[in-house]
């Protein structure tokens, strides 16, 4: 999931809903419509916002 993230074309700067929009709109539109596919699409919500925290964390560390 890592590399999806890194797709998003975002910046570690950017905040969280840029990070949901920007994963919303790699999902087809049934995929974000149909509600048996809820559960799945909020873990992948939840998967980029992490992947996006850990990077503005080395960047903190890091001052890049």
């Amino acid at each position: 999931m890592y590399g999806t993230y890194l797709r998003l074309a975002i910046t570690v700067h950017d905040g969280w809903r840029a990070v949901i929009r920007a994963a919303a709109s790699k999902l087809t539109r049934e995929a974000r419509r149909d509600p048996g596919h809820r559960d799945a699409r909020h873990r992948f919500y939840r998967q980029m916002l992490a992947h996006h925290r850990e990077a503005q964390r080395l960047v903190s560390t890091w001052r890049l």
